[in-house]
């Protein structure tokens, strides 16, 4: 018995060494050089999980995808032996090796990609700016295992260069961070350099911001006023900060702004935001911006903390959330009455009306939505004014859909679980006292065109449509109500009533 036991000992201490040995810590290295800001060095220490090296999936239109930038891959074991690496399809390779120990690898990164056509923008990609350089992590690090939970990114920065990431410090090392999985990893927006950072905290949750350029600093105090500003107005409308689900516990964020001479583009990857301004935009070209930034800043509460079970409510969380980037921006004095109506008409419900699957697909399809922008981001925001203005109407502007808003974000938050569809109409119908039922089936699930302007009217609006233009003014003859229902529109909070 003795025997039996003290194998069975020496098995389990066997299992324990060899988890102990799975959950070591990746490693990585990387080092900049300010004169050759188009390239990265790039040091690996991994123990094996099986035979595969990976980088995240993109730049499809690349032949070898991510690899086409990957430069001198090598790699070796504890003795300092090559490790043979065999190339495959999709930015992988296969390891010639034991994996039963660790191994180093290195390999430089060209960060040019700047001089490559990228459909989605270089905002989500790499670039330099005369302050440093922005990459993802997808650009930059080759992986190995799909559930990796401890890993380690160190840098080597040049002299008075900093680095802003969205990963939680590893206070024992500087700069040194701590990620907690691979996705984690690739989604990461990082700028290193000597850029100006920013940073905003509501209780436990951060807001990072990293200036790029020399044009955005300049602006400071604009950015920084209306991060706050917008920040705090979703706090207040929602009733606290963000309750991501379990399963996406972030509590940082990364937002890069830079200057760009000739493009104004946004791109979102995991929970971070890269927004680039064209130097000497118009002022469409900075509300644009601004409406990326704001846009993103809310999905922080409408899309993480709450979520649809079903694409088929994408217009909601899209819609919804342009909405309400509206109104904040109103409330922040960046839009006046008057700019907001000319947004909403001129921009949002043109698109609206000139996507070519208003008539012939359902808002309901959320599948289509970024093909058919007009019609589920557009159609999803108009669906979404025309219930707010039947809660507001039917309640003598008591309910709203801010309070439709605040119940998901109080129900789903901090929980894995998910809205549907049908619970929208039921919640929709409840606040207004209405059944919601011939809306839903004509506008969402159906391809009628949202007669917005018959809505509109019950906020004091003179509202009509002129081929196919929606004309706005306000009335000069206004009930209290009205007033009190339009200024709800434009985003004013229950406490300020």
């Amino acid at each position: 018995m003795k025997e039996i036991f003290a194998i069975l000992l020496t098995g389990l201490l066997f299992l324990s060494c060899k988890e102990a040995q799975n959950e070591e810590a990746v490693i990585y290295t990387v080092a900049f050089d300010k004169d050759n800001l188009k390239s990265a060095e790039v040091k690996v220490e991994l123990n094996l999980r099986d035979s595969i090296l990976f980088m995240d999936p993109g730049a499809n239109d690349l032949e070898r995808g991510w690899a086409t930038f990957i430069h001198d891959l090598k790699a070796v074991n504890l003795k300092g032996e090559p490790v043979t690496l065999e190339e495959l399809p999709g930015a992988k390779w296969k390891i010639h090796s034991p994996l039963d120990g660790k191994i180093v690898l290195t390999y430089d990164v060209h960060l040019d990609h700047e001089d490559f056509e990228w459909d989605g923008g270089i905002d989500g990609v790499a670039y330099h700016t005369d302050r440093g350089i922005f990459f993802t992590g997808r650009t930059l690090f080759i992986m190995n295992g799909e559930k990796r939970k401890n890993i380690k990114v160190d840098f080597q920065l040049p002299e008075n260069w900093k680095v802003t990431t969205p990963w939680a410090d590893n206070r024992d090392i500087v700069p040194s961070y701590l990620v907690m999985n691979n996705t984690e990893l690739a989604n990461a927006m990082v700028f290193a350099g000597t850029h100006k950072e920013l940073t905003l905290k509501r209780e436990d949750f951060e807001f990072v911001f990293a200036l790029g350029s020399n044009e955005i600093i300049a602006d400071e105090a604009i950015f920084k006023d209306l991060a706050e500003g917008v920040l705090d107005y979703y706090i207040e409308l929602m009733g606290g900060i963000p309750r991501p689900s379990p399963d996406d516990p972030f509590k940082k964020m990364v937002v890069v702004i830079s200057s760009h001479p000739s493009v104004t583009d946004g791109e979102v990857i995991g929970n971070n935001i890269s927004i680039l301004i064209q130097i000497g935009a118009d002022q469409f070209s900075k509300t644009i911006s601004r409406f990326i930034f704001a846009h993103e800043f809310f999905h922080l509460w409408n899309g993480k903390s709450f979520s649809p079970n079903s694409e088929n409510a994408e217009w909601f969380k899209e819609g919804l959330t342009n909405y309400y980037t509206l109104k904040a921006l109103h409330h922040v004095n960046f839009l006046t009455d008057e700019s907001y109506l000319d947004f909403l008409s001129n921009f949002f419900y043109k698109r609206y009306r000139e996507d070519e699957g208003l008539g012939e697909i359902a808002m309901a399809n959320g599948e289509e939505k970024h093909d058919h922008w007009g019609l589920i981001y557009g159609g999803g925001m108009l669906a979404g004014i025309a219930q707010d203005l039947i809660i507001r109407d039917a309640t003598n502007n008591a309910k709203s859909m801010d309070d439709l808003m605040r119940g998901l974000w109080v129900k789903y938050g901090n929980t894995n679980d998910h809205y549907s569809l049908e619970e929208l109409q039921k919640l929709m119908s409840q606040l207004s006292g209405k059944d919601q039922t011939k809306f839903f089936d004509s506008y969402v699930l159906g391809t009628e065109s949202i007669p917005i302007e018959a809505y509109l009217k019950l906020s004091g609006l003179d509202a009509n449509t002129e081929n196919g233009n929606l004309i706005l003014s306000k009335k000069e003859q206004q009930t209290q109500m009205q007033r009190a229902i339009m200024k709800g529109m434009f985003g004013q909070l229950e406490d300020e009533r």
